[in-house]
């Protein structure tokens, strides 16, 4: 089971055990996102957008594609939370976790 805290600082469980991994604030800052605006798709380039604003659009892709390997790389756990194709990421809601 996840336990994510989004109020204060930003922390993250799995079955009861701190997890420390993600500890980049852009990790935090996605995760937050979709986290936020679950239960339908997010365009990749509107996620991408609110993260990097000053970026081009094809760095923003870049950089989510990037952020996203890395977080289910560091991760995997997560990874079974996250749902999407190519235009679409989001949060699956479908799987057990608790939010604050």
């Amino acid at each position: 089971m996840i336990h994510i805290l989004l109020l204060g600082s930003f922390h993250l469980y799995i079955n009861d055990a701190f997890v420390d991994a993600i500890d980049s604030p852009r990790q935090q800052e996605l995760l937050a996102y979709l986290l936020l605006h679950r239960g339908a798709p997010n365009a990749r380039t509107e996620v991408a957008q609110v993260l990097w604003p000053d970026s081009t659009a094809a760095q923003q892709r870049a950089n989510l594609r990037q952020l996203l390997f890395t977080l289910r790389r560091r991760l995997p756990a997560i990874a079974d939370y996250l749902a999407g194709d190519e235009q679409t990421i989001g949060w699956r809601g479908d799987l057990a976790f608790t939010l604050d």
